[in-house]
């Protein structure tokens, strides 16, 4: 397990190294001090490097003090992860192809039935309040659009 965790430790600091190279053409401020479209993807990049960092050294110490546990990775409960993940690589995909709210009102609901939810109404008004409130604040408050669906440009 050890060997893993300085792999995904590795894979962490690189992905940080990565998102820095990509936005390296991008302005992290402007003349007024506010920050541009580089500051989000540069402050993931020092996140993934820290917490990379931070697993490379705690890997380092849980080995030297002997304990070393052993993970299921068939559990139901990591089967449920698995799932989920995919119901956001498909939500990536269905949010090109459809736009946010068709595919927000697909995927709330999917992901609540996952987490165990069984209220029709509850997931209806969930999903629904989601896509509502997101609207709201990102078009009307922040003057900002949406991921537009593809048929639609």
């Amino acid at each position: 397990m050890r060997k893993y965790n300085f792999v995904v430790a590795a894979l962490s600091i690189l992905m940080g190294c990565a998102i820095f190279w990509f936005s390296r053409n991008l302005t992290p401020f402007d003349e007024m001090g506010i920050p541009g479209e580089a500051f989000w993807p540069q402050a993931i990049a020092w996140l993934f490097i820290f917490l990379g960092g931070l697993q490379a050294i705690q890997s380092l110490i849980a080995s030297s003090s002997g304990g070393e546990a052993s993970v299921d990775l068939h559990s139901p409960g990591v089967r449920v992860a698995y799932i989920g993940a995919l119901l956001a690589f498909a939500y990536a995909v269905l949010m090109t192809y459809f736009g946010f709210s068709v595919a927000t009102l697909v995927f709330i609901p999917l992901l609540m039935l996952l987490m165990g939810e069984r209220k029709p109404l509850m997931i209806a008004v969930t999903a629904l309040a989601v896509v509502a409130v997101v609207w709201f604040f990102f078009v009307q408050v922040f003057n900002t659009t949406l991921p537009p669906s593809i048929f639609f440009e």
